[in-house]
């Protein structure tokens, strides 16, 4: 065996796979099984070797990474507490990468513990936002030996010690522990539970019949999933409505870590998973910047969006103005003081003729998303003002309240206004294009330690070799030169 193979089975053990894949990857990648180096069996003593290497030191191994990480970078969190048998009970991390995202992001988040990442059963907690393409960031990771409410209030404390502002609100399952530390840690913070566990007892709670009954679940869900009285009056409440969030990014993460893995491997795993996250944050930024959307209608309004709002964000804004020409209708305008009110009613569902519609976006999800879901009502009531400059217009339907985005309603006044741009004051920064500074995602976290700046030489040297092949990989003379 070489430098590179042993490299790869270190590399690719963090992504869960182990020495005979490894090797049977490597065999392939050579060209065969005969060729020159190591024996499957030298691949799993080399990973053998390599844990036992590790052995006892695991976690002040990993104590000592996160610590040099702290004194390279001035901005990076670390925390970690002990029991009186020296164990590891508890650990916090958090890089300049992660509190820039949640200084633009943490307004809400949902805060998760899973489990089956490491061999010691250390639950793993992520705390989970939504960014600017409407899609998962992690902000903040530990790991803790139990889930007690003292354990989550210690994580809780550091993690107000590293971010300093507190979220306006936080999404939890129903856990005891957890609600005592949140009230214990944040006692002014709004904590509402994950609607979706909500639902999951409901049959527990209720006797079986009442509960196949078809009306009661209409009227239930209705209730639950329209927000009515739990969160409709949340600023950006309706960004987080479960711990969906946090259970899709431990989904993510489950493509990197196993139960299996020691402390070190398991961060090892962990830095991986980030990386792939960040750099699908920095090409969806690419695409937002260099790129323009489709537009669908002949409005200066919609024009001015696409500039100023990311892709994904775009979309949704694009759906609301495009409803408000086709779904929205008013019923009448009362005038009080210096307020217009409109009364618009929304038109029921009609399948519209239209080529720049797919049968995808006309399906009832496309529908569903766009309508104003989160209010069961058909009409609703716009207020609308004018002083100077500056306008207010808010909507009962109350999107911009929980998600920041003009809705349907608003865009129909603001239309009839001939309105060629968003009014400032209805452009929330989080929605903007370039927030996170791109050298901060792609950014590489190379700590110095013994070897490393070998370690980087190799590493840049490989990546000359396959850049030197990728250019004459199909010209059969040219490789026939580099060979001798």
């Amino acid at each position: 065996m070489d430098f590179l193979d042993e490299s790869f089975i270190h590399k690719v053990g963090t992504c869960k796979i182990g020495a005979s894949k490894a090797y049977n990857l490597v065999s392939s990648m050579k060209g065969g099984f005969d060729s020159r180096g190591g024996t499957a069996a030298d691949f799993k003593n080399f990973h053998r070797d390599l844990n036992c290497k590790i052995g006892v030191k695991d976690s002040q191994m990993v104590v000592d990474i996160l610590t040099n990480r702290k004194l390279c970078f001035s901005n990076f969190s670390f925390e970690f507490k002990k029991d009186v048998d020296d164990h590891l009970t508890g650990l916090f991390w958090a890089d300049d990468t992660s509190k820039a995202n949640y200084k633009e992001f943490g307004d809400v988040l949902s805060f998760d513990a899973t489990y089956e990442t490491n061999k010691y059963a250390m639950v793993f907690v992520l705390f989970t936002g939504v960014d600017y393409h409407k899609r998962c960031v992690t902000f903040v990771d530990g790991l803790l030996a139990c889930e007690i409410a003292d354990a989550y209030m210690w994580l809780l404390e550091v993690f107000c010690k590293a971010f300093v502002k507190p979220p306006m609100m936080i999404v939890t399952y129903q856990d005891s522990s957890m609600k005592k530390a949140i009230n214990f840690v944040f006692p002014e913070l709004k904590h509402r539970l994950c609607m979706w566990h909500i639902t999951q007892k409901l049959e527990e709670k209720i006797p079986i019949n009442v509960y196949n009954h078809s009306d009661f679940q209409k009227t239930f869900f209705d209730i639950i999933w329209n927000l009515q009285s739990f969160m409709r009056d949340l600023e950006l409440s309706g960004l987080m409505r479960t711990t969906s969030k946090s259970e899709s990014m431990n989904n993510a993460f489950s493509h990197f870590l196993h139960h299996k893995s020691n402390l070190v491997k398991f961060m090892m795993s962990f830095d991986s998973a980030m990386k792939k996250q960040r750099h699908h944050q920095s090409l969806l930024d690419y695409q937002s910047t260099t790129t323009t959307p489709n537009l669908r209608a002949p409005l200066a309004i919609e024009k001015y969006a696409s500039e100023i709002f990311t892709h994904n964000i775009f979309l949704d804004i694009q759906k609301e103005l495009y409803k408000s020409m086709f779904y929205c209708v008013q019923e009448y305008v009362v005038i009080e003081d210096e307020s217009e009110i409109y009364v618009l009613r929304d038109k029921k569902k009609k399948k519209l003729i239209d080529k720049n519609v797919n049968e995808d976006e006309e399906s009832d999800d496309f529908y569903r998303n766009s309508l104003p879901s989160h209010c069961p009502n058909t009409h609703y009531k716009v207020v609308f003002s004018r002083r100077g400059d500056s306008i207010s217009i808010s909507c009962s339907c109350m999107l911009f309240v929980q998600e920041g985005l003009l809705c349907r309603h608003m865009f129909f006044i603001l239309n009839m206004k001939e309105y060629d741009e968003i009014p400032s004051n209805f452009i929330l920064r989080r929605w903007g294009k370039d927030i996170i500074a791109n050298g901060l995602l792609r950014k590489k976290y190379s700590y110095p330690h013994k070897g490393s700046k070998n370690e980087c030489l190799i590493q840049d040297a490989y990546v000359i070799l396959r850049l030197s092949i990728n250019k004459i990989a199909k010209n059969e003379d040219e490789l026939a030169k580099y060979i001798k």
